[in-house]
């Protein structure tokens, strides 16, 4: 069976073959002499070789025409200058990165060696704004206070730290312009280290653009020396008129979602502290125009200068008394304004020779030294009462002129160069105030401050308090503390505590307490001579706007110093006549003791700068000072050569 299939297979081989190479041929005839040339599709149509060829040309063609007719499209051009001066003006975060975005830590590395450049303070706040990993850094405590006391005649206008849209809106209208206040002050001052502060916010996880410390404010607290001679409870200071008014919203939050309502407000009251900085740290003070002007306290690198004229009265009172053996003597003076020193004056004046102003003898009839003198020191004495007759009549640019020539004066004494120079202080001043009032305003934020006060050494700044709300003749010592704006407020998410970011200030530690002072008194007065066997006479000097008036009174045991007296002011009207007033000489001291004749240890000093101590009788006088409630003594032999006196009697009128 099998050899059959296989003869059967043998037998039509070939042919088989033949009929497939027929087959092949077939196609092979039908492809290329029957069948249509090749195709191709080119825009959507089948094309044959030529057609395509054709078609491809002519799109080139077209082509070809568009190129050599085309315009070129107009570019806009990118200001890149301008948009550099915006980003810097911007500052380095930005408007977006103020809102809070963070900024990295790292600055991208420019050369292929070398360490990432890390910027310090941004490492360990990275993220922490989302994190809530912040914690309030208290604001630390400032040096220990200085303080200055003065008794001064004021404007009584107080500053506002405000918007131009609301200060225009809250302008006073001219018949509201401030009037003149008498008033005795205190200025707490201390540095506050801000460079400190920044190192403690950035420990506290700040980010670094929001540790700079913004003060809002300072609160002060004082005691009061007691009759016991012990100190009272702390209590707060209520902010005078002498300080600047800043009226700061308070942030609103949404009580379910937590998120700040106000935030607009916020971020404006933000800007309004971050803007008035030099004013909130260092209120100017009231514009004077007499009494004690204004001076910064005495911090460390601003002490006072004790000018010759202080250390000659301090030798004399050396030389005169025994050291502090009294009790009713103050230790010390209570921070006197400086002296102003006299500009330059013109060197004639009309109705004078210029021989006249400068000292010298004017051309006429010889005459002796003497007279010359007499009649030279007599002009200047009518040239200082019509210096006080222009101030009355409010001409202040002659009383300044007049004043200047006496100063410049070689025949003028110390007392009354002194005097020009409190009269030109006055006049000088109330140019200033007529000048700020022109310009709309009582009171002006540079009145008062020369200079921005620094620590010199540490470049710490300056930080003080006007404490007008203090009663003269009273000693107190003070503490402060400083308040910071919250950089983290209505930023929930941010800070551990969440009731930390719903305040908008920052209290800070109290400074360490200050020495005591003792307010300058409206009145002194001192022994001026006994009169066996039951009385005695004091002069009572009282301060009357910026000028120190004197009236002598007798006394007797059980009595009040002091009393009513009608006299002349040393003040002019407008029509150059001296004013006489009702003076109130009431010191509230009650005589208790007198003791005649009471030996006293006195020192006088010898030519080899040694002391002789040696006993001397004086009158010793004990009374009670309101001030205080306390006992206190007077000396005759003390109270004549008192430093104190004796500038009063300089500086009378």
């Amino acid at each position: 069976m099998t050899n059959r299939w296989l003869q059967l297979l043998e037998t039509h081989v070939e042919k088989g073959l033949l009929g497939l190479a027929a087959l092949f041929m077939l196609f092979m005839l039908w492809m290329y002499m029957l069948n249509s040339p090749n195709t191709a599709t080119y825009n959507a149509q089948e094309l044959g070789p030529r057609e395509l060829m054709d078609s491809i040309k002519q799109d080139a063609d077209r082509l070809d025409a568009a190129v050599q007719g085309a315009k070129p499209k107009d570019l806009e051009e990118e200001h890149f200058s301008e948009k550099l001066r915006q980003q810097f003006a911007q500052g380095i975060f930005g408007e977006d990165q103020q809102e809070g975005l963070a900024v990295s830590a790292q600055l991208p590395r420019v050369a292929a060696f070398g360490r990432p450049i890390v910027v310090p303070g941004l490492a360990e706040s990275e993220g922490a704004e989302s994190s809530g990993a912040v914690v309030l850094a208290t604001p630390l405590r400032p040096s220990q206070p200085k303080l200055r006391t003065g008794r001064s005649l004021v404007i009584d206008a107080q500053l506002r730290i405000e918007s131009e849209e609301a200060a225009e809106s809250a302008a006073a209208p001219p018949s509201e312009q401030p009037k003149s206040k008498e008033t005795a002050w205190v200025t707490i001052a201390s540095y506050f280290n801000k460079k400190a502060q920044y190192d403690e916010m950035i420990k506290a996880g700040y980010a670094n653009y929001r540790a700079n410390a913004y003060v809002v404010s300072q609160d002060v607290q004082r005691q009061e020396v007691l009759s016991t001679g012990e100190y009272s409870e702390w209590e707060d200071v209520a902010a005078g008129k002498a300080m600047p008014k800043c009226d700061l919203p308070e942030p609103q939050f949404d009580d379910e979602t937590k998120q700040l309502i106000n935030k607009d407000e916020i971020r404006q009251a933000f800007a309004l502290v971050k803007n008035n900085q030099d004013v909130l740290m260092q209120p100017p003070f009231y514009m004077v125009e007499a009494g004690d002007f204004w001076m910064a306290p005495p911090l460390a690198g601003h002490e006072d200068e004790e000018d010759e004229e202080d250390e000659e009265i301090e030798d004399d009172s050396d030389r005169r008394r025994g050291g502090n053996v009294s009790t009713g003597r103050r230790s010390g003076r209570t921070g006197r304004a400086g002296r102003s020193s006299g500009r330059t004056g013109r060197s004639g004046r009309s109705g004078r020779s210029s021989g006249a102003a400068s000292g010298g003898r004017s051309p006429g009839a010889a005459k002796s030294p003497g007279d010359s003198d007499r009649e030279e020191r007599k002009q200047i004495r009518d040239d200082l009462k019509e210096t006080r007759k222009l101030l009355g009549k409010k001409e202040y640019e002659e009383a300044r002129r007049l004043a200047e020539l006496i100063i410049n004066n070689r025949a003028a004494s110390e007392g009354n160069k002194r005097e020009s120079r409190e009269l030109l202080k006055i006049a000088e001043r109330w140019i200033d105030i007529l000048a700020a009032r022109e310009g709309g305003g009582g009171r002006s934020r540079s009145s008062g401050i020369a200079e921005r006060i620094v620590n010199p050494e540490t470049e710490e700044p300056a930080v003080w308090f006007h404490d007008d709300n203090v009663e003269a003749g009273k000693t107190y010592r003070y503490r402060m503390r400083v308040k910071l704006w919250n950089r983290y407020v209505g930023r929930v998410r941010a800070v551990k505590n969440q009731e930390q970011a719903q305040q908008s200030i920052v209290n800070g530690e109290w400074s360490y307490p200050s020495d005591p002072i003792t307010v300058t008194p409206s009145t002194y007065f001192f022994l001026s001579s006994c009169k066996q066997p039951d009385s005695a006479s004091f002069d009572v000097w009282k301060w009357r706007k910026g000028r120190w008036l004197k009236q002598r009174f007798d006394i007797s045991v059980g009595d009040v110093i002091g009393g009513s007296e009608r006299m002349k002011t040393g003040e002019y009207d407008e029509e150059g006549a001296e004013v006489e007033a009702e003076i109130d000489f009431h010191t509230g001291a009650v005589v208790l003791d007198m003791r005649f004749d009471e030996p006293v240890r006195d020192r006088w000093p010898r030519k080899d700068g040694a002391f002789v101590y040696r006993d001397k009788d004086s009158m010793v006088l004990t009374y009670l000072d309101p001030a205080d409630g306390r006992i206190k003594e007077r000396l005759l032999l003390y109270d004549s050569v008192d430093p104190k006196n004796k500038e009063l009697k300089d500086q009378a009128w």
